[in-house]
């Protein structure tokens, strides 16, 4: 490689984290702000959030399928600007359908980084030092989502205190009792909603601005022309690993989709104040980003599916604190925190070894479409677990409110069941890692 290709691509991988680093910010607020804010103006779309999340998954896999034919840069430029234009509705929501055109529009945009992250990182970086810019790139977006958790809450609180006329402290304890607002304070409460949401316009065009400086070119993206196309190889799903890790998969996301998106709401529930919500949810993030630090030492010490298995497993019973947060009393605060802290650790900490280890299950040739089978069905796992928890379990008429706890179990029983298949099934042959050679051979 040459040296004004290693510039070119060195800068390219740049810009992406400058941008990655500001949607990280607009993810943090995607997963607190928009679901109180949707929970006070449209219950119904709060409650099916994972639907949504669901469907802008689905949309930005199409989009990034795209990618061979008109490049990553028209496509990742989409992103801020459909953000953009979903954060200016804000001003003008007042309905059901204006408030699913804004989730989707702001998921769209947050995911569509993630979706578009490894093709296009893996053509902007050299093997040497591809780990290295994997690694930062998804710690500072970590570190951003963690910011705008912090500030969102604290935002809103203060709007909130504006539009009463009342001091910040005074806004923070009323906004711990939501179900006693009068009509006043519930409209100051979803229009300073409205205020925190707009300010993030600004933090959208930050992202958009370094992905116009991006320089690509046709051959950084356009397919190489073969003999003979290939078609969708269906062996991919004739493989045993293959298959059950889908199954895996598939629970682990459906048990994700039924507690992590509500978090706010549920917290905002037990009678806890918006700003602390917002602290306590930022806590949960800076988790991830710790934990994971340790992901290289615990594959050297117990092997990567015990590390999965072993993790997620510790993970549960911090899940169970938190459903049953009121049950300490004074001590709520605390303990919701503590197990907020501990469950999205735990259950984080594998995440490198997650997004890489399913590769081995196929042979090379046959990796590319099982990884996007691998997207798709987390899209069906999110999107069945907002139905579930908007007919079902958030629903007015079955569980109402006591499904938000009773989701914590759901999740634990789901957890349990996926830890069961990845220990038993995948640890004599993937524990360790093997030589080229033979991770073909196991994978045959």
């Amino acid at each position: 490689m040459n040296e004004d290709l290693q510039k070119r691509y060195k800068h390219n991988s740049n810009m992406f984290l400058i941008s990655y680093i500001f949607m990280g910010i607009m993810s943090g607020m995607a997963f607190d702000v928009l679901v109180t804010f949707l929970n006070q103006v449209a219950p119904t779309v709060a409650k099916s959030y994972s639907v949504w999340m669901g469907a802008a998954t689905l949309l930005t896999a199409l989009m990034v399928a795209l990618a061979p034919k008109i490049g990553y840069k028209k496509i990742i430029i989409s992103g801020p600007i459909i953000s953009i234009a979903a954060l200016v509705l804000v001003k003008f929501s007042d309905n059901t359908f204006s408030s699913i055109a804004i989730t989707l529009g702001l998921l769209i945009g947050v995911v569509l980084f993630d979706a578009i992250l490894p093709p296009f990182l893996t053509q902007y970086t050299t093997v040497e030092n591809r780990d290295k810019v994997f690694s930062r790139v998804m710690y500072t977006n970590v570190m951003g989502m963690a910011l705008a958790s912090f500030t969102g809450g604290m935002l809103v609180v203060y709007r909130f205190a504006t539009r009463l006329g009342i001091s910040y402290s005074e806004a923070k304890a009323l906004s711990g009792k939501i179900a006693e607002f009068t009509k006043e304070q519930n409209l100051g409460y979803t229009l300073a909603h409205k205020d925190a949401l707009l300010m993030f316009i600004i933090v959208s065009i930050a992202a958009l601005i370094p992905l116009f400086l991006l320089k690509e070119v046709k051959e950084d993206y356009a397919a190489k022309e073969e003999s003979g196309k290939k078609k969708f190889d269906l062996k991919v799903l004739a493989n045993k690993y293959a298959l059950l890790y889908l199954v895996y998969n598939f629970l682990i996301r459906f048990g994700a989709g039924l507690i992590t998106p509500y978090f706010a709401i549920f917290l905002g529930s037990l009678g806890i104040d918006r700003a602390t919500v917002s602290m306590l949810v930022t806590l949960q993030t800076l988790a991830m980003c710790i934990f994971m630090m340790f992901s290289p030492w615990l594959v050297k010490k117990f092997g990567r599916v015990v590390s999965i298995g072993g993790l997620a497993s510790i993970s549960i019973p911090f899940m169970l604190i938190i459903g049953n947060g009121d049950k300490f009393g004074s001590m709520m605060v605390l303990a919701v925190g503590a197990g907020l802290f501990f469950r999205s650790g735990f259950m984080n900490a594998a995440n490198p070894i997650v997004q890489s280890l399913p590769m081995e299950f196929v042979t090379k040739e046959l990796r590319p479409a099982y990884s996007s089978i691998i997207f798709v069905s987390q899209s069906v796992a999110t999107t069945l677990a907002g139905f579930f928890t908007a007919g079902f379990l958030f629903n007015d008429k079955f569980f109402g409110n006591s499904g938000y706890r009773i989701a914590y179990y759901v999740t634990a029983v789901m957890y349990t069941i996926a830890i069961v298949i990845m220990l038993t099934q995948f640890t004599k042959k993937f524990n360790r890692p093997q030589t080229d050679d033979k991770k073909e051979e196991k994978a045959a």
